[in-house]
């Protein structure tokens, strides 16, 4: 289930805001101020005037245009977590069978499989035999050990690059957030400009003071919840 977290918690306050140019806040004014003429906002809603929607607008589209483009750059990353995924799972199984196969090959040897015979050795010493036979023994064992070694090496390895992958993929998210709400501010400074222009000489200034905001919509519920990166199995972390 996605979790809601405020900007605060989510974003680095420091981010540096986009710039408000003099041509655009003289236009801001300059609107404001044939609407006070016109008898704007007919209202108290925030989508009374052409300007608002306008700035509600553009933002939004700012918002979509975010949030359609991330799916796009993740998804390499998606198809190559989803590799990882099974190739973790292949090598856990490899790896429980080459533990098995290496306690077996280390443990002490019977006296019954020290005594054994092969074909040709049937002539030899007693000691002889039971030397070649824990040399055979110490081989086989060295060999169980190595391949559990390289298993859990390639085990570690992968669920290395799984963890990494699922890092920049939460960056990229937080990337694609971080602009969303970088606009978003953007936006709801532009409609302070313009408010306070509209009520500076409003015929029904002290009630626009009062009740009327133009605080925009808030941004998009993805951008404050943790929908963008699927919820999944971690790998990475598991020992």
């Amino acid at each position: 289930m996605a979790t809601t977290r405020s900007k605060a918690e989510r974003f680095d306050k420091s981010y540096r805001a986009l710039r408000i140019y003099w041509p655009t806040r003289w236009r801001l004014q300059l609107a404001a101020r044939t609407d006070r003429r016109a008898g704007l906002p007919i209202g108290l809603s925030s989508d009374t005037t052409p300007v608002l929607r306008d700035l509600v607008a553009r933002r939004d589209d700012a918002c979509e245009h975010e949030r359609t483009r991330y799916p796009t750059a993740v998804q390499p990353l998606n198809v190559r977590l989803a590799q990882l995924d099974a190739d973790v799972a292949s090598l856990e199984r490899m790896l429980e069978e080459r533990t098995a196969e290496a306690v077996r090959a280390t443990a002490a040897p019977t006296e019954r499989q020290l005594a054994l015979r092969h074909a040709g050795e049937q002539d030899l010493p007693a000691a002889l035999v039971r030397q070649r036979r824990e040399t055979d023994h110490r081989r086989l064992a060295e060999a169980a050990t190595a391949a559990q070694a390289d298993a859990q090496q390639r085990l570690d390895a992968t669920r290395g690059e799984h963890a990494q992958l699922e890092a920049k993929r939460q960056s990229r998210a937080d990337v694609a957030r971080s602009r969303v709400l970088r606009y978003v501010h953007y936006a709801d400074r532009l409609a302070a400009i313009y408010r306070r222009a509209l009520v500076r000489r409003h015929p029904q200034r002290e009630a626009l003071v009062q009740a009327w905001s133009t605080d925009l919509y808030p941004p998009p519920a993805w951008v404050l919840a943790d929908e963008l990166v699927p919820s999944h199995r971690t790998t990475g972390a598991a020992a």
